[in-house]
């Protein structure tokens, strides 16, 4: 009852706040005279509602996307103030804030897709290029060997160094196989135009990393892992999986144990983490070379992770810096 009271309230003053603000038709005709006045009418508007949320409380806020009718690929998107015929782009990271700059962002988005797959088709069977969130899904028919990760650093790296105002970041590049929805292996690219000096989460330069979910190997891993490990009262967890930085086949394999709940709660069943093991394992014989155990009475849960990092050989550290 609380609870459907406490929505009424919300339903109650989303509906106040909204009728204190400017009318849909109202903003939209705005809009379009604002286009026609600043921009030469050069944008299609495909979508205008009302973008009211609870972090701005602004019933004048509504959710655009235009189309530039020169080039009807570039489709652009923001939230427009009606009360102050401006836009509002509270998570946006660039000082240039207007329709123009994201219109020459989407510009050379595009440009730097297609130059992309002019360099790598050849090599690909297919290719994504998330340019907002700095992401490159690459296809491959075999898995790639270091020297493959070498090559791919090298072009798309070459291509990066070109837009340091487009691609603002390290370059997140995930290798799968057909028939895999997320690949095994994934590279770390920093363009030569990248500064990460003042972050505290720093990868080194061609880092690879790894996947635990989502590609054939790592559910071969879960599967030996869980024969091995699990019992009927004790479910283990695959976790965190380690690579050899140059032996792509030797890995450090982080899995949490589970245990019943002393005090269980009705019939459910319920388990609690009591612990994480770390083993070292090389595939695809995945025979252990050793194996620690972590008791959570004894090293803290929070930031074991961190800690069992920090515990890794040297080759197979990814990271130069963590928090």
């Amino acid at each position: 009852m609380s609870k459907f009271i406490f929505y009424i309230f919300l339903i109650g003053l989303f509906l106040s706040l909204v009728s204190c603000g400017i009318s849909g038709i109202e903003a939209k005709r705005g809009l379009i005279a604002y286009l026609k006045m600043h921009h030469k009418d050069k944008y299609e508007v495909l979508t205008f509602k009302r973008d009211f949320n609870a972090a701005s409380m602004n019933p004048d806020l509504f959710w655009v996307e235009l189309k530039l009718k020169e080039n009807p690929d570039i489709v652009i998107n923001f939230d427009w103030n009606a009360k102050n015929k401006a836009l509002y782009i509270a998570s946006h990271n660039r000082h240039d804030l207007s329709i123009e700059s994201l219109t020459r962002y989407q510009q050379q988005e595009i440009v730097l897709r297609e130059e992309m797959h002019e360099t790598l088709d050849a090599d690909v069977v297919d290719m994504e290029v998330n340019v907002f969130n700095h992401t490159i899904s690459i296809t491959l028919d075999k898995e790639p060997t270091q020297r493959d990760f070498e090559a791919f650093s090298r072009k798309i790296r070459y291509v990066l160094q070109d837009y340091p105002n487009t691609w603002t970041q390290e370059a997140h590049v995930d290798f799968k196989l057909k028939d895999e929805k997320k690949g095994f292996y994934e590279l770390i690219v920093k363009p030569n135009t990248y500064n990460d000096s003042n972050l505290t989460y720093r990868y080194y330069s061609n880092a690879i990393v790894t996947n635990n979910a989502g590609s054939k190997k790592a559910e071969h891993i879960d599967r030996v892992i869980k024969q091995e490990f699990a019992k009927p009262d004790s479910p283990i967890y695959l976790n965190r999986i380690w690579v050899n930085q140059s032996k792509l086949n030797s890995f450090y394999i982080v899995f949490e144990k589970h245990e019943p709940l002393k005090e269980a709660e009705g019939n459910r069943y319920i388990t609690e983490a009591v612990g994480v093991y770390m083993v070292k394992m090389d595939y695809p014989n995945l025979d252990m070379k050793t194996l620690k155990y972590y008791d959570y009475k004894t090293t803290p849960r929070d930031g074991i992770f961190y800690s069992l990092m920090d515990q890794l050989p040297e080759d197979y550290q990814f990271l130069i810096e963590h928090p």
